[in-house]
């Protein structure tokens, strides 16, 4: 990387001013993630306290909700050509000062028009934040010669885990929400301001060659089809988890409503803390067999969880935990290794190449929430988790298909 990556913006001057190149501009994209997650994160911990502002019902909150994974939807392909165009660097400095600022305006709207748009605003820059940001972590990991990304994804779980904790603190002091999400907003600038200058400047896509259609850049080959497939089985499973398990601990496990999150927490720590490991796990064993690994935890977690609804209560709720938990295993490795695949995909930018893989891996997490909820009113929750189980199979199969080579093969073939 050499001096060509010296930072030189705003405060980047004073960001471990001592460290190697590689290793600031490891942290730098570290704290991209964290920013992404520390927003998403705490919006979700204030939504009951803007639902009561602006006096929402179920419905209508429901219905506001969808603002952000449309936002996320129509913004894949423009974002992948704005990171194709004008390099992931630029759109993540960007997506990084956007997103903060859309988030202190979620905190001052006053209707349900502003928060709509702010929700579609919120979405778009997520998006945005979240292409810039893989792309950068596949450019560096050519320069370390092996998985890292994963570490990356942990810093925005990570992130999501201290803004919980940052909420839960300001509650005792009745904090209101423009003013946590300012306090918040102007940190995560400062952090920017930081570290951005840190970040790969070198790597924007090549200029098409003469007399070659654009449109085929956008070709969907039959490699990142499968990653892709292999990411909406993952994501469809981990937004079930988010949305509906405290659900399925009030009614089916018949909990307290002291103890409905138990599961949840117990995913988000298994999530959080394999994430840390994962990349050990592919530079030791392959992409393919983690992969293998990440499909079993995800249906086994599930079909466990199924298992023991009919058990007695308290091997239910201890069972259903580390159902839970196995889920939280499958599911935080297989959207890093995805990405860190779809990096390489030859003849296809990176910032395409992910944001493909991105929109089908998308459609999960999208689907899947009302999905359970139709199957649930129709039969059971324990039928609609029985379903997701299954779809949970789709890591398993696309990794069959895609074939992927033994450890540190496709790391050797990505290597600078």
């Amino acid at each position: 990387m050499g001096t060509r990556n010296r930072p030189s913006f705003l405060l980047s001057r004073f960001f471990l001013p001592r460290a190697p190149m590689l290793v600031r501009t490891r942290v730098a994209i570290g704290c991209s993630f964290f920013l992404q997650g520390m927003v998403f994160a705490t919006w979700c911990a204030r939504i009951p306290d803007v639902r009561a502002r602006l006096g929402l019902d179920e419905a209508q909150l429901g219905t506001l909700l969808l603002a952000i994974p449309i936002g996320q939807l129509f913004s894949m392909a423009p974002n992948g050509l704005l990171v194709s165009r004008f390099g992931s660097r630029r759109m993540l400095i960007a997506a990084g000062f956007l997103y903060p600022c859309v988030l202190f305006c979620l905190g001052v709207v006053s209707n349900v028009w502003a928060l709509a748009l702010g929700l579609l605003a919120a979405g778009f820059a997520a998006n945005l934040s979240n292409t810039a940001a893989n792309t950068q972590g596949v450019q560096l990991e050519r320069y370390y010669r092996r998985s890292i990304i994963a570490l990356f994804h942990g810093m925005w779980s990570l992130a999501g885990l201290v803004a919980v904790a940052l909420a839960l603190a300001l509650a005792p002091f009745g904090v209101p929400t423009w003013l946590h999400f300012t306090l918040v907003a102007a940190g995560l600038a400062l952090l920017l301001a930081f570290s951005g200058g840190a970040l790969l400047r070198f790597d924007r896509a090549p200029a098409p060659a003469p007399g070659a259609a654009r449109h085929a850049l956008w070709r969907l080959t039959p490699y990142l089809f499968w990653i892709g497939v292999a990411s909406l089985g993952c994501m469809a499973c981990e937004g079930a988890i988010y949305d509906w398990s405290g659900v399925y601990f009030r009614d089916v496990l018949q909990v307290s409503p002291e103890h409905q999150s138990l599961g949840y927490f117990a995913y988000l720590c298994a999530m959080v803390s394999c994430r840390f490991l994962a990349d050990r796990a592919v530079n030791r064993f392959g992409a393919g067999k983690v992969l293998y690994g990440c499909g079993v935890c995800i249906a086994g977690g599930l079909a466990l969880a199924v298992l023991m609804g009919g058990a007695p209560p308290a091997m239910a709720v201890a069972g259903t935990c580390l159902g839970f938990a196995l889920v939280g295993c499958g599911t935080s490795a297989v959207v890093p290794i995805g990405c860190g695949l779809a990096g390489r995909a030859p003849g296809v930018p990176t910032g395409i190449a992910i944001a493909q893989v991105s929109t089908i891996g998308f459609f999960g997490f999208l689907a899947a929430p009302p999905l359970i909820g139709h199957v649930a009113h129709a039969s059971d929750l324990r039928t609609a988790f029985a379903l997701m189980a299954a779809i949970g199979l789709l890591v398993l199969v696309a990794t069959r298909c895609l074939r992927l080579p033994p450890a540190r093969a496709g790391h050797a073939r990505g290597a600078l």
